[in-house]
């Protein structure tokens, strides 16, 4: 009986829980950012990506949409493509959420815009079914990549404080509209430095707490190539969030870097990698406040553990950057398991 009980109990330990609003926050797992059209684009691209998550126990997806070029009523561009994968993903208790990106979108003159862009990913979350795995939105927004971040002095006041307005806009946006969505924010590690600190609604705090104040999670951009150095950095982000009752994702890089490379595994052997990975996702299991752990991103993971040309479509990711050329351009249509799974997809977890 004892021992009948000891491998049940091993059983359940060794399934994977996926990344879920539990209500406000992800449970600890594996995620990956997805910022290419063509991961999801055609149905064999989205057996591909939901093939790869399944067999390393990717539990959740980051992915990036775009909307059509009616900034008065914006559309998701690929919206069946994007259904379909939301649904396929779901099969294997796999959970997604919209990816949106770029330095200038919290600025106040593209308030309104983002505004109603969010608003059509909550249409769009409506025509979902009722318990769908779609969890709610991430935005990877990197203000300092503008000169006026770093001209520093008055204009990165004003930027910071424009960043932190639009997140009050959306929380209060999907209080209203769809609460059961999240809202989350990539932000880098250093955020949380004294320099960083600001007034807002009254209250002066660092950059990093207001921005963990408004959102349901952050997930920090904590790029090191060892487990000891992703936690080393993280600790005040960690410290705040456990002090107001959130949680924060920590995220690893795989992408070529021409600077910077001891940031990135992708140099380094996929074992190392794969060990760095298991090492904090256990880490997240032992510690309530971390909620889990994301890869950056599907196409250099893909090429780093799979390396099969066959795999690639010849599309490499990007983020998108500060924009150059015509000011009036739009620059947003332009443009969190361990373990290792089957190499196939079976049968939908159910």
């Amino acid at each position: 009986m004892r021992i009948g009980m000891l491998l049940l109990l091993l059983l359940i330990l060794a399934v994977p829980r996926p990344l879920q609003a539990g209500p406000r926050a992800p449970a600890d797992g594996l995620g990956m950012w997805v910022w290419s059209t063509s991961s999801f684009a055609t149905a064999e691209a989205r057996q591909r990506l939901v093939r790869f998550s399944a067999k390393y126990r990717i539990s959740h997806l980051d992915v990036q949409i775009r909307f059509t070029n009616d900034g008065q009523n914006p559309r998701l561009r690929n919206e069946n493509a994007f259904r379909d994968l939301i649904l396929l993903a779901e099969r294997y208790g796999i959970t997604t959420a919209a990816l949106r990106g770029h330095p200038r979108m919290f600025s106040a003159q593209n308030h309104e815009r983002s505004l109603r862009e969010l608003n059509a990913i909550i249409d769009f979350s409506e025509s979902l079914p009722e318990k769908s795995s779609f969890k709610g939105v991430k935005y990877d927004v990197e203000p300092y990549l503008t000169k006026e971040w770093k001209v520093k002095g008055k204009p990165l006041n004003t930027l910071m404080h424009d960043y932190l307005v639009f997140l009050r806009k959306a929380k209060t946006t999907l209080g209203e509209r769809a609460p059961h969505l999240w809202l989350a924010v990539d932000t880098p590690f250093w955020w949380d430095k004294d320099e960083f600190a600001l007034e807002f609604e009254g209250e002066k705090k660092r950059f990093n707490e207001h921005v963990q104040d408004l959102t349901d999670f952050i997930v920090i951009m904590s790029y090191r190539c060892s487990a000891k150095k992703v936690l080393s950095i993280i600790e005040d982000e960690k410290r705040y969030a456990e002090r107001i009752g959130k949680v924060i994702l920590l995220s690893l890089e795989t992408i070529e870097l021409q600077r910077d490379q001891d940031i990135s595994f992708w140099g380094l052997p996929k074992e190392r990698l794969l060990d760095t990975v298991h090492e904090l996702v256990r880490k997240a299991k032992e510690d309530p406040v971390i909620a889990g752990l994301m890869i950056h991103c599907y196409r250099s993971l893909l090429e780093k553990l799979d390396n099969d040309p066959s795999e690639q479509s010849g599309e490499r990711e990007t983020e998108p950057q500060e924009p150059g050329g015509n000011p009036n351009t739009n620059p947003f249509t332009e443009n969190p398991k361990e373990g290792r799974g089957a190499e196939k997809i079976g049968a939908p977890q159910g």
